[in-house]
């Protein structure tokens, strides 16, 4: 389904295959895929959004630190975006893409719908999926409700109050300083180790000083509250409620496309420079899949990502005695 265009992709004039070839291809449709796409628009470059699924923030109520959008829901400013796009006749297909070949100047993209798009440039804003872990039991459910994993994105409306950061294998000194980094929201920090912590007395006294609780059993159950929180049920059959707990999962990269193409991609994404460009000519990759988790440093990169691959299309379309 085609949003933002008055009709379907006409055939190009000069082209054998039937598909017209665009300037920039953007593969996702979350904070980076929509920056992108603003950027290119207003480059006066034609281009295309594919996207597939909901943003990695869907489940969050609210999105913190966002320019002149702080604590607005994800998905209101995600069609905001969208809107943005509407003059701009830019089209967003809802569809995932299955194949990606090509190379500079001309990649080709096979979608779920059967449809193909050509373009000249691909900026890849694939994200991230964050995998949650089986137990405590409730953890899933409550994720972007009551359990969250930064204190940028959902911090300043907890501080002064209880927390909780669940810290399975804590230890050394790593460990004594993500406990201390969520004090900057409030002293009372429950620590959930989930087991005996890999700590020196010294280091156990120190967060004893601080004010910091450290539970040393198995955290079994997250229980939302009614207005919100959460109440945590550990081994022993105890019961604490928070205001917030603050867990990570492991970071899942939507990269498969990159890796098709040749990108390199490593264990933290996207091996991208500064001007967003992958190690493939052509490519550039920007938002999560990069580096990073948030949202603003993904609508940084979309717009850097859209500004770097327009200048290459104007450097490629030069006549030969203009160029350096």
């Amino acid at each position: 389904m085609l949003r933002g265009m008055n009709k379907r992709f006409d055939t190009g004039p000069g082209h054998p295959d039937g598909f017209p070839l665009r300037d920039v291809l953007i593969v996702g449709g979350g904070f980076a895929g929509l920056s992108a796409a603003l950027y290119t628009a207003r480059g006066l470059k034609s281009g295309v959004v594919i996207s597939g699924g909901p943003s990695r923030n869907a489940p969050s109520p609210h999105a913190g630190g966002v320019f002149s959008r702080d604590r607005r829901p994800p998905g209101e400013i995600l069609a905001a975006a969208r809107d943005d796009l509407r003059p701009y006749d830019f089209p967003v297909i809802e569809a995932d893409v299955t194949a990606l070949t090509g190379q500079n100047g001309d990649f080709t993209a096979t979608l779920s719908t059967g449809e193909t798009v050509r373009a000249r440039k691909v900026i890849l804003a694939t994200g991230v999926r964050d995998v949650l872990p089986d137990t405590p039991a409730g953890l899933r459910e409550q994720w972007g409700r009551g359990v969250h994993h930064c204190p940028y994105c959902y911090g300043w409306e907890l501080r002064g109050g209880q927390v909780a950061v669940h810290l399975p294998g804590l230890s050394g000194v790593g460990g004594v300083q993500s406990v201390l980094y969520h004090q900057k929201l409030t002293r009372d920090v429950l620590v959930c180790a989930d087991g005996a912590a890999d700590l020196t007395p010294e280091q156990r006294g120190l967060l004893l000083e601080r004010g910091v609780t450290l539970i040393e059993e198995p955290l079994v159950r997250v229980d939302g509250r009614e207005g919100g929180g959460v109440t945590l049920t550990f081994q022993s059959g105890r019961t604490l409620d928070r205001d917030v707990l603050y867990t990570h999962g492991r970071r899942e990269l939507r990269a498969d496309l990159a890796e098709a193409l040749g990108c390199e991609v490593t264990a933290s994404g996207i091996t991208v420079n500064a001007q967003q460009m992958t190690t493939v000519p052509g490519v550039y990759a920007c938002g999560d899949v990069t580096k990073g988790n948030q949202i603003a440093f993904a609508v940084a990169g979309g717009a850097m990502a859209a500004m770097q691959a327009a200048y290459a299309i104007f450097y490629d379309t030069l006549p030969d005695g203009a160029r350096a």
